[in-house]
């Protein structure tokens, strides 16, 4: 009798794995399978938003991260990796050293963190510490704009010991009508972003996006996202020169030479002329609402985002399949070549010739020009074992009638945008610890010493620093285009100064942000889809998250990219039902 029952149990068993799996009992025929190469936040959040689309438990996720790529940045093969790292100092003090905060108004943030209990939300600069006000080492505050010791006045602007109402005072009367319209501009902007919100979570057909150029001019945004942040203060009416009137008044009129050079030095490494105009807002939004840190770093962002992709999936898996195992995973191996079978998918394999397996889609979650990688294809009409280089898609600017012009070709093979080829901004954060800031060298009282010191580009050129935040006391971090000598750290810091973290955000593998070139034809995105070899089928498909880096770099923006490229790929698979009618809202 027990015989027969665990026949009957073995029998039932390759009933319901052939209902469940497929006729051949193979359930790899009827997983969809994804790889996503890079594990920074868009490809942690693509993980996230595909598994919130799949109800059907179709999908078999696999996130290829870089040996080192966070944090080996010396490694001859180390990738850029995430632009969002941490370090913690010996007293638990942690400090940013890439993306240091963010803003309130980023809802695909503020929405990842609301998912996962054990991201707390803290004030800046104090992330690591869960201390009070009273144990807490207290630093003076305020901002200053350093304008170089050369010129008659070196403090283009200094906030220090004011209180918030006097400090509002001094920036309107220095800065007056330029400060409105740069507010005013900001907050059109905000709006704009808000419409992206809606576009992104509706199913309606025309908000598939080809492309981020589709995205800004849905939103209102192309023109900002396609002219250089100067030409864009042009156009909203903040002068290059001091008016004879303003002049009259003393030292107004100098919005755009102080504070937004300052502010995009310190976020890009960039001049005004260098970045484009939806850049330099995103950089403003900051100075209109409330900003924060993660406790314990911004970088909990990555695992969590995979912990809640890993417990939604396995929820709804549970359900659907008893015998499922979880099918997201994260692997840590660098992908060299992408080898597409057509029809038949994308074979990936690592550097030293092993294979990784073969998928349905790829999702490239790093920058295209640092990836390294061989794209390839197999077959032809004489033989099908042959290896050849593939054309990934060109995206041009629909609006130009001379962009089909325009030839970018890549070491890859393809026609491609200047953005997807384009280098990288350099940029080194230093963490000096048991430090003491000379304020001699920066012509200051040392009772007046901000605690954020940003430089126009007089004083970078003069110190070679981007920016200095007093973190603690005795706690400096540093952005700089080059490393700091170590005369420089004594000079500014003292004999005594220790460099806790010296983090190298560029050289052959990447930078800090993208080198935006003042927009126009740079400003040209590539597209999602960036290659299609199943011609339509849902195999052998490559999209990229990066393609929303083309006029604008920030943790949100790769948060946008990730979450509209994650519902092309749901849409390809069956997992959203697209209308078409929607409200007023979301068109």
């Amino acid at each position: 009798m027990k015989y027969r029952l665990n026949l009957f149990r073995f029998l039932l068993t390759s009933v319901i794995a052939t209902l469940t799996y497929g006729q051949n009992g193979n359930e790899e025929k009827e997983y969809k399978r994804i790889a996503i190469i890079g594990a920074g936040i868009s490809g942690n959040f693509a993980a996230k938003y595909l598994s919130d689309y799949d109800d059907k438990c179709l999908l078999d996720i696999t996130i290829f991260s870089p040996p080192n790529s966070a944090t080996d940045e010396n490694s001859e093969d180390a990738a850029q990796g995430s632009r969002v790292s941490s370090t913690t100092l010996a007293d638990g003090t942690v400090v940013e050293l890439g993306a240091s905060i963010i803003f309130e108004g980023n809802k695909l943030v503020n929405d990842m963190i609301d998912g996962d209990e054990e991201l707390i939300k803290v004030e800046p600069h104090f992330s690591g510490r869960n201390v009070t006000d009273k144990e807490r080492t207290v630093v003076k505050g305020g901002l200053g704009i350093f304008n170089g010791k050369s010129k008659d006045n070196p403090w283009a602007l200094l906030l220090t010991n004011m209180t918030s109402e006097e400090s509002k005072k001094t920036i309107l009367w220095r800065y007056n009508l330029d400060l409105w319209r740069i507010h005013r501009a900001t907050q059109k902007a905000l709006n704009a972003f808000d419409l992206i919100y809606d576009l992104v979570d509706s199913t309606h057909e025309a908000t598939f996006f080809d492309s981020p150029n589709d995205v800004w001019r849905a939103v209102g945004l192309a023109h900002a996202a396609s002219v250089s942040f100067d030409d864009y203060l042009d156009y909203i009416g903040v002068s290059s020169h001091i008016a004879w009137w303003k002049s009259l008044l003393g030292g107004q009129g100098l919005m755009r030479s102080e504070f937004q050079t300052a502010v995009s030095i310190c976020n890009n490494n960039q001049l005004n002329s260098q970045m484009t105009g939806l850049a330099g807002l995103v950089n403003s939004a900051a100075s209109t609402g409330a900003l924060f840190s993660i406790k314990g770093g911004n970088d909990k962002l990555l695992d969590s985002a995979f912990r809640q992709a890993k417990k939604k999936h396995d929820q709804v898996c549970s359900k659907k399949d008893m015998y499922a195992e979880s099918k997201i995973r994260r692997i840590t191996k660098k992908i060299k070549t992408f080898v597409s079978e057509f029809e038949h998918g994308i074979e990936l394999f690592d550097e030293k010739g092993k294979s990784l397996g073969v998928y349905d889609v790829v999702v490239l979650a790093a920058p295209l020009q640092f990836s390294g990688i061989n794209f390839l294809g197999k077959g032809s009409m004489f033989d099908s074992s042959v290896l050849h280089s593939i054309s990934l898609n060109e995206m041009v600017d629909s609006d130009n009638s001379n962009a089909n012009e325009h030839d970018h070709r890549h070491a890859i093979g393809g026609h491609l945008p200047s953005s997807t080829t384009r280098s990288y901004t350099q940029v080194i954060t230093t963490v000096i610890s048991n430090a003491n800031l000379d304020t001699s060298q920066f012509s200051l009282d040392k009772d007046k010493v901000p605690t954020s010191i940003l430089f126009t580009e007089k004083g970078r050129e003069e110190t070679g620093i981007s920016s200095i935040g007093q973190i603690t006391a005795s706690v400096f971090k540093i952005f700089s285009s080059n490393k700091l000598t170590d005369d420089t750290v004594s000079m500014l810091f003292g004999r005594n100064a220790i460099i806790e973290e010296e983090k190298v955000w560029g050289g052959r593998d990447g930078g800090a942000t993208p080198a935006f070139n003042g927009g126009g034809e740079s400003s040209y995105s590539s597209r999602f889809n960036l290659y299609d070899g199943g011609h339509g089928t849902s195999s052998s498909t490559l999209y990229y998250t990066n393609a929303m880096e083309s006029s604008v770099s920030a943790i949100e923006i790769s948060a946008i990219g990730s979450k509209f490229v994650s519902k092309l790929i749901a849409q390809r698979f069956g997992l959203i039902e697209t209308t078409s009618t929607a409200s007023e809202e979301e068109l």
